[in-house]
């Protein structure tokens, strides 16, 4: 194994310290200063990678840490630091494969298991493994800053799944009765009620859940089709029984049931088959909001 560190530990150290006070800069241009005459420093490449997440500059940042793991092929704060720029990057593949190397060689590193957490749940939407991950990381240190992000992100992927579901049950039933009201009865009917107000209700839901979905715009839904046929079958039933309720006609009523299932389920497949693409290709979080950044200014 080659030694991690060069000569300049000194200019190092120093950009160890302007990294702990964020001045992100100065350190950038301290180390490149110093790895222009010590390309061997392994650990100066590492505390580069981590000044320029610093900067929002990940792919200079993956570059980096590649020199640093190129340097020291074991080093697990090099290959945290990479997988958590190609998050940032959108690159979900590339950090999975990196966050799992950086557990390999720390499995004691609590933020880089908190990061193969977020992965493992973006690109398989294994629930079960992220829970364990995280438990683990709990375990090492319980107050672990990267590991409670985690699970933020993990609550806010969820909040947008329900409202998400809920949006597919309530869209539907809202524009299929009030343009029903407006077709069959416009109004003249005391049983216009079943239809209008059931509309209205649900064109209410929509507006109070729609904060929820917009607040989490850059969290995938992890949609189901089981959610999304409970949503579609909740949105048949209700503009159904609606328009029965308004007609009493059998076949205006299933129309109107087979017509919310039909815009309920179209609307929600694709959105369910977005997201586990985007959480493949991956991009549990559209981008920029991934839910924290890991990389510790202490290495």
């Amino acid at each position: 194994m080659q030694p991690e560190s060069g000569n300049g530990d000194d200019a190092v150290a120093r950009a160890r310290e302007l990294v702990l006070a964020k001045q992100f800069e100065p350190a950038v241009a301290l180390l490149r200063e110093h790895l222009t005459a010590h390309p061997d420093d392994g650990v100066g490449w590492r505390r580069l990678a981590n000044a320029l997440i610093g900067l929002d500059e990940e792919a200079a940042a993956v570059e980096a840490a590649g020199r640093a793991i190129e340097v020291n092929s074991e080093d697990a704060v090099a290959y945290r630091y990479r997988a958590l720029a190609n998050q940032l990057l959108s690159r979900y593949r590339e950090s999975y494969a990196d966050a799992k190397r950086a557990v390999e060689l720390a499995p004691d590193d609590h933020e880089a298991l908190s990061l193969l957490a977020l992965n493992v749940l973006a690109v398989s939407r294994d629930t079960a493994r992220f829970k364990e991950l995280i438990q683990r990381a709990l375990i090492v240190n319980p107050g672990s800053a990267a590991a409670r992000g985690a699970l933020r992100g993990y609550r806010a992927i969820q909040r947008r799944t329900v409202a998400v579901a809920a949006n597919l049950a309530a869209f539907p039933v809202a524009v299929v009765l009030l343009c029903g009201w407006f077709a069959v009865d416009t109004g003249r009917s005391s049983d216009a009620r079943w239809m209008i107000w059931p509309g209205f209700v649900a064109l209410a839901a929509m507006v109070v859940i729609g904060p929820l979905t917009r607040s989490a715009e850059r969290v995938f839904p992890m949609l189901t089709l089981t959610q999304v046929s409970t949503a579609a079958i909740a949105a048949g039933v209700i503009a159904a029984a609606a328009g029965y309720g308004a007609t009493r006609a059998i076949p205006a009523a299933a129309t109107l049931g087979l017509t919310s299932v039909a815009i309920s389920g179209l609307s929600g497949i694709p959105l369910s088959r977005r997201g586990a693409r985007k959480s493949t290709s991956i991009e549990p979080t559209t981008g920029r909001s991934a839910p924290s950044r890991f990389a510790s200014r202490r290495s």
